[in-house]
């Protein structure tokens, strides 16, 4: 998937029903939030809102509410024929991956009690950003002047609103699988805002997997909201400090993110260890979601178990 009919998405999740109203007074100082009840609830069309974001070239926030725990699998193209097309239709974000929130839980290192804590919600409150909401077939997905940057700093403004919500459990982005208590948000965005670095960790979750036995990879998962490709690491288990390469990966993103696609293939950059380490471009990660992705490879002789194509070796 990629953007289309909707651009960026926000999840709160909630430990019970939310009413519609009582959101329209948190959104209130947003700008003036119109109601559009559902008359046959879907997958695609709840009680909603709607915040102006920039009217001007028709772009919106569609706040809605789904009375139903979070559809992790995304439905069955057999089975749950309108779950599925409303996921590939991008009605949950346009990067959304099946078993996005179980992943969110198991690699969210910031919130101890993040998966017992989540796994209480029985309604989430979706919040999703669009240019085309009553356009003709002919409008454009994207202005000429989108700036994805500032519209997802609006959508999680929206979001920070419906967390004051009674029965607000978490933030869930689930386009770069990140999960935040409320609280959590707040302090994120206050750190950024005194360090003066953008809250890529609200947007993009850093993710560690075991590529084989004695090899990890690290990989950075949401950055295609900001239009720009993510970042994965392959490097010997024990060798290297997965908090460096945690740092490592989220400064050649913010690097990548200010300057543009400057990094080219077989560049190298000094990187954890004391190493140079070199950049190979590949159309599809090592862990889901597949994307295309920077890998970075330590220039210190080894040479992780991948198959001639750049995939693990099975």
């Amino acid at each position: 998937m990629a953007k289309g009919f909707f651009t960026q998405s926000a999840i709160v999740l909630f430990d019970g029903p939310v009413a519609v109203d009582a959101l329209m007074a948190l959104l209130a100082p947003l700008g003036a939030s119109t109601r559009t009840d559902a008359d046959t609830p879907s997958w695609m069309s709840r009680p909603s809102l709607l915040v102006p974001m920039r009217p001007e070239v028709n772009g919106y926030v569609v706040v809605d509410v789904v009375d139903e725990p979070w559809p992790d699998l995304m439905g069955d193209p057999q089975e749950q024929v309108e779950l599925f097309g409303a996921w590939s239709m991008g009605f949950f974000g346009p990067w959304v991956f099946p078993g996005n929130l179980a992943r969110a839980q198991a690699m969210c290192f910031s919130w101890r009690g993040a998966t017992e804590v989540s796994s209480r919600h029985r309604a989430f409150v979706r919040i999703k950003s669009s240019y085309i909401l009553g356009g003709a077939d002919d409008a454009p997905v994207l202005p000429a002047d989108y700036d994805p940057l500032a519209e997802l700093k609006f959508v999680t403004d929206v979001a920070r609103a419906v967390l004051k919500a009674p029965g607000a459990l978490a933030y869930f982005n689930p386009n770069g699988e990140v999960l935040r208590s409320p609280a959590g948000v707040d302090e994120e965005l206050a750190w950024h805002a005194e360090h003066d670095v953008l809250p890529l960790a609200l947007w993009s979750n850093m993710r560690l997997f075991q590529l084989a036995p004695g090899w990890s990879v690290m990989d950075t998962l949401g950055m295609e909201q900001l239009d720009v490709t993510d970042h994965e690491a392959c490097f010997p288990e024990g060798d290297y400090d997965p908090g460096e390469v945690d740092a490592f990966l989220r400064n050649v993103s913010l690097y990548v993110l200010a300057r543009g696609p400057v990094i080219k293939p077989g560049d190298t950059v000094d990187g954890p260890g004391g190493v140079r380490w070199q950049a190979h471009p590949v159309e599809n990660s090592l862990a889901p979601q597949p994307r295309p992705v920077l890998r970075w490879l330590p220039q210190d002789g080894s040479r992780p178990p991948l198959d001639a194509h750049g995939h693990g070796a099975s």
